[in-house]
Order: structure tokens, then C-alpha cells, then sequence
């Protein structure tokens, strides 16, 4: 049995020593054209003394990435808080697009307060958009966070990010054994330790619901999947099984967690069921299982397995626990992923000799092969509406990205270097493509439209940078790079490669980063 990319071989983690500090950003630069915003200081009307100024947070915020200049208060003509103190006129020569006032009062309760805002489109002379926010009024960095995002969607048309937040496993410094699981806003405030161990922390995963973060720590001697609970800051160990314990995947509707654990001797697969906090046994075999990957209605999971003698795929019902082969010809099928659609699949194949990517739907009928090449055809990834996808090929005598329909057909060449560019991916509106590169002499990160043009250096830096994850709108950027001596969390713009900002600018070994769903 060929050996390669399937079974998960213990990682060895080097660890850096680290010296922790707060998260913080630094903008280093913007778009061209950025939208003109004049945020006014807001009416307080609370007993309590001001410390935190909601203009102030939500400026850094619409400026965070460039797409937004925010005009500040001394060059304001006037500080209206009300419609009726609004002259238009007065915010057309200070070149304003939009305006945002606002006044901040107690809620009905002692525990929270209550924003009230008016976003005016200046040019049009109107209201776009009349809201209120709650929340607590010791936490108002986060209530701005959800003015921010409000304004950004109604102007731009897409949800903002801005109270979204990140998880990462940090390694503070070689004075500090600890790994801590921390959690933070995504301007990089608020910055919390919710758990720390001696023993290393890994595979950080948000809940659907982002109320919970399951996780892996290695403080009881060998792996144990763990649940942090963000409501209630409860932590929840789930049953401690002998061998290996895996990277827990929660399910679509976030009900359930599937994981490969080895407690029986061999690798099968398990599901832990939140409502009962209870382990459930899905396959059970001496062969190897392993490689789980949930339907979208949460109701099957694919596994690869080579009960069979070689690696094949097969599909179990996870409230039956019945079993079903996909995949039959060949000595190695592996890999299999559901398509949005839950009816199609999409895998690997060495039937025809080297690797080959196939398409086939989950009753194992209408097996298709997509790529028909002597080269390796590799990690293939599925575009959100599942009508394109992206794979890695060595055809052109290096690894390049191809993009071809999902029946194979129109398979185009769209990175086009002579370089390796591998680790693609879709942004989740599918109109971008994420790739790393080593065409500048080392790791790098790049985005380009999904037909390849318009291809910018997003990391820009003689490090390595790696491991890169999109932020749920698609806009912005997150890798790991040593450019500083050490691995760092740094972030950008997908639109400016100037944007680039260290979210964990300190000394220390960061890893592992989580947007929140």
C-alpha cells in the first residue's frame, strides 16, 4: 500500500522562544481611490466617564484595510448629533461621500447601553440607513465593531468583519512553558487567553454557531480533543480515549464533531454528539480509516480506508452507521470531498498510473475521470457554487494551478509561471484564487481573479509565508510568516499587497489561525 497522503503521521512542533505582547496593527498603506467617510464623535449620554470614543474605533476599523478615508473631527465644520443639524453642503466641501452621527444612552438594563446611528449618503442628500446596537457598556470596543460592520455593509453591500474574531494557539516565551489558546477582535484588541497548558495546543475550530472552539492539547500526556465554550468560558474535556485522538471537524449544522481516534488499535472514524456529550463509533474495522469529510446536511461522511487491501472511498450514514464503498478500481482512491450539491464527490486517483483527479456521484455511479495527463494532477478544490475547479499539476514541468469546469472540460493553465504555485484555493465568493508561489525565490502569497489575471504579490517579503486562510467576507488575507525572526500572524487587503499588518507582533511562535465563521 502507497503510503503517500494518507495516513497522518504524528507532527513533530519546534517551538520558538516567544516574549508576548498585545496584539496590535500598523497600516502601512490604502487603495488609490478609497471611499471618503466623516465619522462625528457621538453624543454620550451616560453617567459613567468616557474612556473609549465609538468614532475613534470605528475610523481604524473602515480604515483598516484601506477601502475607507475617514475624515477626522478638527477638520469638521460642525458636530451635528441630530438630522436636523445636518447642512449637506457643509460635508460636500470637506469632499465627504457619506456621513455618520449618532448618540450612545443607557439600555433598559445597567449592564448594557444603546447606540443610536443615522448613515447619510451626502452626495444624494438621504438616508441610507437609521440602527441601533446593544451591548455591554464595559465591552465598547466590541460595540463599535458592530457599528463598523453595519456601516460597511450598507455602504459597500457586503457584511463587515470588523467583530469577527480569530483564534491561534500562541507560545508566549522560553520564560513561559505554557501554549495558550487565545482568542482575539480582528484589529487585534481584546486579545484573551482562554486556556494554557505546558504541553503543546493544536487545531483550533470554530463552531458553526461561534460559541464554541474544539481543540487539541497534549497536557494529559497524549492528544485529547477539548471544547471551549465562549458563553460561559465552561471547558469541556471530551472522554479521553487511548491512541491517537485527531483534529476534531465539526459538522455543517454544528451538532456534532467527527474525528479519527485509534482506541480500538487501529485508526476509525467517531462522531461526539453535543447534546449527549457521547462518543459514537462509525467504522470499525482493522484496516486504517481515516480522512473524514461531513455532507452538507450533516448527515454522511466520507473516509478513506484500506479495510479493502489498498485505499479506497467510502461513504457511512451517520445515523445508521451503514457503510458503503464509492470507489472500486484502482490501488489508491483517496481524498474524497463532498460538492456543495451533497450528491457529488470529487477525488483522487492512481488507476491510470499516476495521479488523476475523478468525479463521481455518492452512490458510486457515474465515475468520470477530469484530468487525462502523464503528470500528477493533485489536491483538487471545488468553487463555492461547485460549477469550477482549481488543481495542482506538474504538466508544464513545474507545479502550476489549472482551472477547468466541473466535467473536466475548458482546463486552463491560469498561474502561468515558470515557478511552483501550489496550496490554491477560492475565495468564498469564488471570484478569487489564493495561491503560494516561490517565483520571487521563496514562499510567497499571491491572489489572482479566477481567470489568472491581475496576479499581486500579497505577502511581498524575502520570508516565508504560509498557510494562508481567507476572512469570511473574502477581503482581507491571513498567513503565518518568519519575517521577523520568528512566525507571526500578518494579514492584508486582497486589493493592496501595502496593507500588510503583524496581528501578533511579538517574539513568539503563533500558529494555527481561526477566523471566526
Amino acid at each position: 500500500m502507497k503510503s503517500k497522503n494518507f495516513i497522518l503521521i504524528p507532527l513533530i512542533l519546534i517551538f520558538l522562544p516567544s516574549l508576548y505582547s498585545q496584539l496590535r496593527i500598523e497600516i502601512k498603506g490604502g487603495l488609490d481611490d478609497p471611499i471618503s467617510i466623516a465619522v462625528v464623535p457621538m453624543q454620550w449620554s451616560l453617567q459613567s466617564k468616557q474612556d473609549v470614543f465609538l468614532h475613534q474605533i470605528i475610523r481604524k476599523d473602515l480604515e483598516s484595510f484601506g477601502e475607507f478615508d475617514v475624515i477626522p473631527p478638527k477638520n469638521m465644520l460642525s458636530l451635528p448629533t441630530t438630522r436636523e443639524e445636518v447642512f449637506y453642503k457643509d460635508w460636500r466641501l470637506l469632499g465627504s461621500d457619506y456621513l455618520v452621527i449618532g448618540n450612545i444612552i443607557q439600555s433598559d438594563n445597567e449592564i448594557d447601553c444603546k447606540v443610536s446611528f443615522t448613515i447619510f449618503d451626502v452626495t444624494r442628500e438621504r438616508v441610507i440607513h437609521r440602527g441601533t446596537v446593544i451591548g455591554p457598556k464595559d465591552s465598547l470596543r466590541r460595540v463599535g465593531h458592530k457599528v463598523s460592520d453595519v456601516i460597511y455593509e450598507k455602504i459597500q453591500g457586503i457584511p463587515g468583519i470588523f467583530s469577527t474574531q480569530i483564534a491561534y494557539i500562541d507560545k508566549p516565551s522560553a520564560f513561559d512553558p505554557n501554549y495558550n489558546l487565545m482568542i482575539s477582535d480582528i484589529d487585534g484588541y481584546e486579545s484573551l487567553s482562554l486556556f494554557s497548558s505546558p504541553q503543546p495546543l493544536m487545531s483550533p475550530s470554530w463552531s458553526p454557531d461561534k460559541e464554541n472552539i474544539a481543540y487539541v492539547s497534549f497536557e494529559e500526556g497524549t492528544s485529547r480533543i477539548f471544547i471551549q465554550k465562549l458563553s460561559d468560558a465552561e471547558r469541556i474535556g471530551i472522554k479521553l480515549e487511548e491512541g491517537i485522538n485527531s483534529s476534531p471537524n465539526w459538522s455543517p449544522n454544528g451538532n456534532k464533531l467527527s474525528a479519527v481516534l485509534s482506541k480500538t488499535g487501529n485508526p476509525d472514524v467517531f462522531t461526539y454528539d453535543l447534546e449527549s456529550s457521547s462518543w459514537s463509533q462509525l467504522t470499525k474495522h482493522f484496516g486504517i480509516d481515516t480522512e473524514p469529510d461531513w455532507s452538507p446536511n450533516s448527515r454522511k461522511i466520507l473516509f478513506t480506508s484500506n479495510r479493502s487491501g489498498t485505499p479506497q472511498i467510502y461513504e457511512v450514514n451517520v445515523r445508521t452507521k451503514r457503510i458503503k464503498r464509492i470507489t472500486f478500481e484502482g490501488t489508491y482512491n483517496a481524498r474524497g470531498r463532498y460538492l456543495p450539491d451533497g450528491e457529488n464527490i470529487v477525488y483522487w486517483s492512481n488507476r491510470d498510473g499516476n495521479d488523476e483527479i475523478y468525479l463521481m456521484n455518492n452512490r458510486g455511479l457515474n465515475d468520470y475521470r477530469l484530468t487525462n495527463n502523464f503528470s500528477y494532477d493533485i489536491n483538487p478544490k471545488f468553487s463555492p457554487d461547485g460549477h469550477k475547479i482549481i488543481f495542482e499539476t506538474n504538466r508544464d514541468g513545474n507545479f502550476e494551478i489549472y482551472l477547468m469546469d466541473i466535467d473536466g472540460s475548458n482546463q486552463v493553465n491560469v498561474s502561468n509561471n515558470s515557478s511552483d504555485d501550489r496550496s490554491a484555493n477560492f475565495s468564498p465568493n469564488g471570484d478569487k484564487i489564493i495561491f503560494e508561489s516561490d517565483r520571487e525565490g521563496n514562499e510567497e502569497v499571491y491572489i489572482m481573479n479566477i481567470d489568472g489575471s491581475n496576479q499581486i504579490n500579497i505577502s511581498n517579503h524575502d520570508s516565508v509565508d504560509t498557510d494562508i486562510k481567507f476572512s469570511p467576507d473574502g477581503l482581507s488575507v491571513a498567513w503565518i510568516s518568519n519575517r521577523d525572526g520568528n512566525n507571526e500572524i500578518y494579514i492584508s487587503n486582497i486589493f493592496d499587497s501595502s496593507s500588510v499588518t503583524n496581528l501578533t507582533k511579538n517574539i513568539g511562535f503563533d500558529f494555527f489561525i481561526t477566523f471566526q465563521p
